[in-house]
């Protein structure tokens, strides 16, 4: 099986040490190289070709969500995941620049690694924290559903996805079967002319819709 090529960016060595032993035990997953700045980190993914990027948000020069615009218009194909001490801060900011998931720096190693699998096929890992915030604005859906392109099944369902929910977890949460889910989620991939659940939860935070 090929290992998940990761390249780690943050201006601090400590973090940067921490986070490859804690990779490095993990059979699955190659770091393959390091940045300690966005400009830097666009350089390096250009040069390495990573399938997943773990980015900071505040470095000197270049920070975090400017690197993560740039390598979305470069269409680098690497999926990023912010990392950063800040909980909901820099959240939409990362999500709109196009960042597929976001983290929090006491991540444990087995959450970091599960989110790293996941963002290589395609998932929305975000931090346990962020979750919980994610679902505490569920009523402001509702009133988002009667303006929106979306019905409010569909803006349940995009919230789940952005959660790193699992069809088959969407569908167990919602009370409807998978194939539903599946219907609802090719409706929402066409509703907001997007490929991917990736671009699905950028586009839904675009429009305010998480």
């Amino acid at each position: 099986m090929k290992s998940i090529r990761v390249l780690l960016v943050d201006d601090h060595q400590v973090v940067r040490e921490g986070l490859k032993r804690m990779l490095d035990l993990d059979k699955d997953i190659e770091v393959v190289g390091e940045a300690i700045s966005g400009e830097e980190a666009l350089a390096k993914a250009e040069q390495l070709s990573p399938d997943v990027i773990l980015m900071d948000v505040k470095m000197p020069g270049m920070g975090g969500i400017d690197a993560i615009r740039e390598l979305k218009a470069k269409q680098s194909p690497a999926a990023v995941i912010v990392m950063t001490v800040y909980e909901d801060k820099y959240l939409a900011q990362a999500a709109e620049a196009g960042a597929v998931g976001y983290l929090l720096k006491d991540v444990s190693r087995e959450e970091l690694t599960k989110a790293i699998k996941a963002a290589n096929q395609g998932q929305s890992p975000f931090a346990p924290a962020v979750t919980r915030a994610l679902f505490t604005q569920y009523a402001a859906l509702t009133k988002a559903s009667h303006d929106s392109v979306l019905t409010r099944r569909q803006i349940e369902i995009l919230r789940l996805i952005a959660s790193g929910s699992t069809n088959k977890e969407i569908a167990s949460r919602l009370f409807i079967s998978s194939a539903t889910v599946k219907r609802e989620t090719n409706a929402i991939f066409a509703a907001l002319n997007v490929n991917d659940r990736a671009e699905a939860v950028s586009a839904g935070y675009k429009m305010g819709l998480l």
